[in-house]
C-alpha cells in the first residue's frame, strides 16, 4: 500500500517588502486572469501557471486573496488584517499607496463593481494627471472578468464568482499533484507551511514540503455567501458542502490523507453523514499497521507533527465518527459495515456481529457484501460460532472465486478446529488460483479506498455547473 499523509503547522504572517510591489500585484492580476481562463477539471495553461508558483509566492497570495475579499465586501475600508488559526490577534497587512490603489481596483474587478461610483473614484497615486481612474488601467481580460462577475451577481450569487471558481482552480492543482520541489523550511516565514510524508508498505519513504493550494481553496470558500444570506455562511452553501465531500473522498481514493481537511469539514458540517463516514474511515486507516509502522519510524522536522495517534486511540475515533454518521443516517449500510470491522478490531465481536448482520441485509453490490461476509465470519469465529463462521467465509468465496482471503480464512478456521485435511485443502485451492490475479478479483486489496469509489462522480457533479458549456453557474 502506498499513501500520503499531510501535516500542517502555522507560522507568523509576513509580507514582502515594498521593493517586491510590482511582482506581488502582478501575481494577483495573473491569478484573477487564471481563475477566469481555467476550465474546471482540466490540466490547462492557467492551472500550469499557478501550479508552478513556489510556496513563498503562494503564502503571499494567501494574504492578498484574503485582503482582496475583504476589499470586495468593504470597498471603503482603509485597513485590513488576517487572523490565522492559533493567533491571539489579527495581523495587519500593509501596502504602499500604489499597491493599495491597485488592490482596490482589482477588488472592484473581483466583485463585478467597476462601474460603481466608489470604484470609479479610485486613483493611482503615481498617475501624473491624478485624474485617471485606476480601473481604466486594467487590461481587457480583467475587464471581461468584471463583466462575468457582474452577470453572476445579477443572477443572484452575490460576488461568489471569483471565490467558487478560484477554489476550483486550486483544487484542480491539488488533484493534479504538482510539487514545488522546495526543501522543508525554504523561503521566508509565511502564513503556513506543510510537510508531506510518503508511505509505502508500512515504511516512510521521504518527507517533502507540500503546496498550499488546498489551504487557499478552503480560505476562499470560507467567504462564500449562500443565496438568501447577507453574510458569509459556508455551512449553509450546497456547493461548499459538496466540495468538502468530493475532495475528501478523492483524497481517500488516492490515499492522500489530510486530517485537517476533514477536521475543517466537520466544523462546518458537524452532522453530515457522508463527512462523518469519511472521517471514521480515515481513522480506521490510520489505525492500520502500514500507517502506524511508518509514523513510528519517521523522524519529523522540528515544529511539525502528524495528527495520528496510536492504533487503539485511532479505532476509538473511528468508532465515534461512524456512530455519529449512523445517528445522522440510520440506514447507512456501509457505515454499519465499517463500524462492524472497527468493533471487531477493538475486541468486541458480539457488537461487531450485530452491525455486520445489518450490513449484510442492506449493502448494495458484491464488493461490500464480500467485506461484510468476511468480517462476519471473523466475528463468528471469535465467538466460537464455527459453523456460522465457515458459512460466512464460503459465501464470500462464492462472491469472488479467485479471491485468496476467504480460502485463507477457511484454512485457518479448519486448523483451529483440528481439521488438518480441510485446512490443507483450502490452502491447496489458494495455490491453484491464477498466478496473476486482477485487483478486481480480490476486493480486499481495495478495502482502504473502497469507501471513496464514488470520488470521481462527486467531482464531476461539483464541476458541472462551472463548465463553460453548462451556462449559468451555481
Amino acid at each position: 500500500m502506498t499513501c500520503r499523509l499531510v501535516a500542517v503547522v502555522f507560522c507568523l504572517i509576513c509580507v514582502p517588502s515594498a521593493a517586491a510591489a510590482d511582482p506581488r500585484l502582478d501575481r494577483v492580476e495573473q491569478w484573477l486572469e487564471a481563475v477566469m481562463q481555467h476550465e474546471p477539471g482540466m490540466d490547462d495553461a492557467a492551472a500550469a501557471r499557478v501550479g508552478a508558483w513556489p510556496n513563498a509566492d503562494l503564502r503571499t497570495l494567501w494574504l492578498d486573496a484574503s485582503v482582496l475579499v475583504q476589499m470586495m465586501r468593504n470597498p471603503r475600508g482603509r485597513s485590513f488584517s488576517v487572523q490565522q488559526e492559533g493567533q491571539r490577534r489579527p495581523t495587519p497587512v500593509r501596502y504602499t499607496s500604489d499597491q493599495f490603489a491597485r488592490m482596490r481596483a482589482l477588488a472592484c474587478v473581483a466583485a463585478g463593481t467597476v462601474t460603481d461610483p466608489v470604484c470609479a473614484r479610485i486613483r493611482t497615486p503615481n498617475d501624473p494627471s491624478g485624474t485617471a481612474p485606476a480601473v481604466t488601467q486594467l487590461d481587457p481580460d480583467l475587464m471581461e472578468l468584471a463583466h462575468r462577475v457582474e452577470a453572476s451577481r445579477t443572477a443572484g450569487d452575490h460576488d461568489n464568482y471569483i471565490l467558487r471558481r478560484a477554489a476550483l482552480l486550486h483544487t484542480d492543482i491539488g488533484l493534479i499533484g504538482r510539487e514545488t520541489g522546495e526543501a522543508i523550511g525554504a523561503g521566508p516565514p509565511g502564513v503556513l507551511q506543510g510537510i508531506r510524508l510518503d508511505v509505502s508498505d508500512g515504511r516512510g519513504m521521504g518527507i517533502a514540503q507540500s503546496t498550499l493550494h488546498w489551504e487557499i481553496a478552503r480560505l476562499l470558500l470560507d467567504f462564500v455567501i449562500p443565496a438568501g444570506e447577507e453574510r458569509p455562511a459556508p455551512s449553509r452553501d450546497g456547493m461548499v458542502r459538496l466540495w468538502y465531500h468530493a475532495t475528501a473522498a478523492w483524497r481517500q481514493s488516492r490515499e492522500t490523507h489530510d486530517t485537517r481537511h476533514l477536521d475543517l469539514a466537520r466544523q462546518l458540517f458537524p452532522n453530515d453523514a457522508d463527512i462523518l463516514f469519511l472521517s471514521g474511515c480515515q481513522h480506521e486507516t490510520y489505525a492500520g499497521a502500514p500507517i502506524q509502522n511508518a509514523v513510528r519510524s519517521t523522524v519529523l522536522p522540528t515544529g511539525f507533527k502528524l495528527d495520528i495517534d496510536a492504533d487503539r486511540a485511532e479505532l476509538r475515533l473511528a468508532e465515534g465518527f461512524l456512530r455519529r454518521a449512523l445517528a445522522a443516517r440510520p440506514d447507512f449500510a456501509e457505515a454499519h459495515l465499517r463500524l462492524g470491522r472497527v468493533l471487531l478490531l477493538r475486541g468486541r465481536p458480539a457488537d461487531a456481529s450485530i452491525e455486520l448482520q445489518q450490513a449484510i441485509g442492506s449493502v448494495e453490490g458484491d464488493q461490500l457484501l464480500y467485506y461484510a461476509e468476511l468480517f462476519a465470519g471473523a466475528a463468528h469465529e471469535a465467538l466460537s460460532q464455527f459453523d456460522a463462521a465457515r458459512a460466512s467465509f464460503e459465501r464470500a468465496a462464492d462472491l469472488y472465486p479467485a479471491a485468496q482471503s476467504p480460502l485463507l480464512a477457511l484454512s485457518a478456521l479448519a486448523r483451529r478446529r483440528g481439521d488438518r485435511v480441510a485446512a490443507l485443502r483450502a490452502l491447496q485451492e489458494v495455490f491453484e488460483l491464477p498466478a496473476i490475479n486482477r485487483v478486481e478479483d480480490e476486493p480486499w486489496w481495495l478495502y482502504t479506498v473502497a469507501q471513496a469509489r464514488n470520488a470521481d462522480a462527486l467531482l464531476e457533479e461539483l464541476r458541472k455547473p462551472f463548465l463553460s458549456h453548462e451556462g449559468t453557474e451555481r
